[in-house]
């Protein structure tokens, strides 16, 4: 079975707040969402074996990502 698969690009301001946002977001990420930074992005990529896993690991990391960037 082929697994569902996404990637979504965050733009921050600058990099340094990208750097700190994705610091702010791996301690959750754990091995359910991969994310790294490149200039101003964010970028994260994730994987599940269905949609509707895919769906509640997006959901759980938009709402840490959403805290994120009103914190910094």
């Amino acid at each position: 079975m082929e697994k569902v698969k996404c990637e979504i690009y965050i733009e921050c301001k600058n990099k340094e707040i990208a750097n700190l946002i994705n610091k702010a977001l791996s301690i959750d990420n754990e091995r359910y969402i991969k994310t790294e930074v490149r200039e101003n992005y964010i970028i994260a990529k994730a994987e599940a074996e269905n949609i509707m896993s895919l769906l509640h690991t997006l959901d759980d990391f938009l709402s840490c990502l959403s805290l994120a960037m009103k914190i910094v």
